[in-house]
C-alpha cells in the first residue's frame, strides 16, 4: 500500500508562511527580500535533499560501527535566470571526519545514498552530482 504524507502550509503575511506537520513540527518558509524569518522554498529543497542522503549515510556508518567526529553536506544548486527556475544541477559536497572510513567506502556510501536510497533525490529532475572530502584532524591518524 502506498504511503501518504501530509502537511499544511499557512500564510502569515507577504511571502511568509509556516508549514505544520500533523505531529506539530513547524518550519518557517520565507521569501521576503529583507528580514527573512525562514528559508526560501528552494533552500528548503536543498536541505531536504542533503538531510535525506545524510540520514542514509549515517545509518551506513552506524552499521560499520564507525564513530562520526563530524560530517556535513555543502550544497550548490544551479538554476536558470528565467521563471520557472527549477534546479538543473545540484552538487553535494560530503565532508567526513570519521576515523577508519576509507575514501573508497565514503564514495560508495555517498553514491548509494544519492542515486539509490534518497527519496528526495529520486523525486527531482535535476542532475545530481557529488564530491567527497576526507578531513584529517591533527591527532586523528585514521582519517585520510
Amino acid at each position: 500500500m502506498a504511503r501518504t504524507l501530509t502537511t499544511t502550509v499557512h500564510h502569515l503575511v507577504g511571502k511568509r508562511f509556516v508549514g505544520i506537520s500533523p505531529e506539530g513540527q513547524r518550519v518557517m518558509i520565507d521569501n521576503e527580500p529583507e528580514a527573512r524569518s525562514g528559508m526560501s522554498p528552494m533552500q528548503l529543497l536543498l536541505n531536504a535533499l542533503a538531510g535525506c542522503a545524510a540520514m542514509d549515510i549515517v545509518a551506513m556508518l552506524h552499521k560499520r560501527q564507525l564513530k562520526i567526529n563530524s560530517y556535513r553536506v555543502e550544497l550548490t544548486g544551479e538554476r536558470p535566470d528565467e521563471n520557472p527556475a527549477p534546479f538543473t544541477k545540484i552538487t553535494a559536497k560530503h565532508v567526513f571526519d570519521v576515523p577508519g572510513l576509507e575514501r573508497e567506502m565514503a564514495v560508495r556510501f555517498v553514491d548509494l545514498a544519492t542515486n539509490k536510497y534518497c527519496s528526495v533525490g529520486r523525486s527531482l529532475k535535476a542532475e545530481l552530482a557529488f564530491e567527497v572530502e576526507m578531513v584529517k584532524v591533527p591527532g586523528n591518524q585514521a582519517a585520510v
